[in-house]
């Protein structure tokens, strides 16, 4: 009777776990590029490992793995052209700007089974002259709970209201759009539109990253 419980819950488990098998059409588009190939079967033998993780473990594990990505900022391509990739342009090209590791994390932690809301957030670097901006990931673990902060330029994983250097901007989630209050414990809806979060999301709709 044991061995058939064990059994019975060992197939739970396998059936219930992620095989995370990368799409043929997803390795098509590396070509003949060898470093390509390897940096998506190193990114999904990442995931392989990690799904059996507590979330907040999946939370801190994504964010650095994928900070340990170089960047590439997207004049580096095209001048004066702000260009948001999909997670699988980012890994294929084996580099990006800040909203292409934002994008990446949110994506890896739905795949991986985190269902915490998220957004990406698009802020103002206070301790820059002039203040540039920049995107990070937030996630609400809680309804109700400030979010966390997912950073490219940081490995901790804290509150947004630790984060002293952060002005929040506008939150992009879900094809709408909103500004934080209260340390973003409430979000009130915007009316504005961003071309570039646009045409992700249709890049987004049509990429098959896995089998």
């Amino acid at each position: 009777m044991v061995r058939i419980l064990i059994y019975l819950f060992l197939l739970v488990v396998a059936l219930n776990s992620a095989t995370y098998e990368l799409s043929n059409e997803n390795l098509a588009r590396c070509g003949s590029n060898e470093i390509c190939k390897n940096v998506l079967n190193h990114y999904a033998n990442f995931m392989k490992k990690t799904q059996t993780q507590s979330d907040w473990r999946k939370i801190e594990l994504v964010n650095s793995y994928i900070n340990t990505i170089k960047p590439r900022y997207d004049d580096f391509y095209n001048k004066n052209v702000d260009v948001w990739s999909t997670r699988g342009e980012f890994l294929r090209s084996a580099g990006g700007d800040c909203e292409e590791y934002a994008i990446s994390k949110k994506e890896s932690l739905k795949d991986l089974g985190v269902n915490s809301k998220t957004c990406l957030l698009v802020v103002k670097e206070k301790l820059i002259s002039k203040g540039g901006y920049h995107m990070v990931l937030a996630l609400w673990q809680r309804q109700g709970d400030e979010p966390v902060i997912l950073d490219n330029l940081s490995f901790r994983v804290l509150p947004l209201s630790k984060r002293y250097d952060l002005e929040p901007l506008y939150c992009l989630m879900d094809a709408k759009y909103y500004k934080l209050k209260n340390n973003g414990k409430i979000l009130e809806p915007l009316n504005i539109r961003m071309q570039t979060y646009e045409s992700l999301l249709q890049k987004e709709k049509v990429e098959k990253f896995w089998r």
